[in-house]
């Protein structure tokens, strides 16, 4: 059950189902992400400003722009994940949001620094940030604080190096949310599903950090390119992968709607 104390900081334990686990009994990297909504959700909800009520009382709506995750380790199916989560001091125009996974015994499992918007949806702007953050208590540094500063998303616009076949997803109807927009989670699994079965059995993800940079709905040609600037990334130690997901338009142009870098090492 989500609980705030009195720093405003939630706390909320989720246990790895065997759905949300791979071949090796291993949490699936789209669970972290599971996990980050739902703090986020059950956080925001509590204290009347999820998106629902937000929607429906001020036309209004949160929005995720970015989030870096670094994953310490994989949880096994049955473990119990203790998730903390906060929100910061505005940090340029967003609302930040750190998330934190815990094992039983205290041990870091992940953490996130996610930014978040508040959007008008009549003016279809961003409102300020402070103003996104007016229902949450900030705990205080000397408690909880994480900068949320995590740099510029480093991308390349020619993708030189290696370069992986394209990966072509087809969205279903899972894919989409009550406004038809294609989920945020949904990158995330074509991200993965663009590396070959074989690197996904010997490897695993470290970190991602990634920007969601327009929304797309069903029914859009998009396609997921996969690059490294390593000479042979899917035999390496620790390979880094940027992850580019474009919309197609029909005049032959493309688009960004998704990216990503990735770090990942051997299991």
């Amino acid at each position: 059950m989500f609980t705030i104390d009195e720093n405003g900081i939630g706390h909320d334990m989720m246990t790895v189902r065997s759905t949300d686990t791979d071949r090796f009994f291993k949490a699936k990297i789209p669970f972290f992400f599971t996990m980050l909504q739902e703090a986020a959700a059950n956080h925001s909800t509590q204290l009347h400003c999820g998106i629902p009520e937000l929607v429906a009382r001020e036309n209004k709506t949160w929005v995720i722009v970015r989030a870096k995750m670094m994953i310490d380790k994989l949880p096994d199916w049955g473990d119990n994940v203790n998730i903390e989560t906060w929100a910061e001091q505005p940090f340029k125009l967003f609302a930040p949001r750190l998330v934190q996974g815990k094992t039983d015994d205290g041990e870091t499992i992940f953490t996130t620094i996610s930014h978040w918007v508040v959007i008008d949806l009549g003016r279809r702007r961003p409102i300020r940030p402070d103003e996104a953050l007016k229902y949450f208590t900030l705990p205080d540094k000397e408690l909880r604080y994480i900068d949320p500063d995590i740099g510029k998303l480093r991308i390349a616009d020619d993708f030189q190096g290696t370069r992986l076949p394209d990966f072509i997803p087809r969205t279903n109807y899972y894919d989409t949310d009550t406004n038809g927009h294609i989920n945020n989670i949904s990158y995330v699994n074509w991200l993965c599903d663009a590396f070959p079965f074989t690197f996904q059995d010997s490897h695993r993800l470290s970190s991602i950090d990634c920007h969601w940079v327009k929304q797309t709905f069903d029914g859009d040609d998009l396609a997921v390119e996969t690059y490294s600037t390593d000479v042979d990334p899917l035999n390496a130690d620790a390979p880094v992968f940027f992850t580019r997901i474009v919309k197609r338009n029909e005049d032959g142009t493309a688009v960004s709607v998704f990216e990503a870098e990735t770090e990942w090492i051997r299991r």
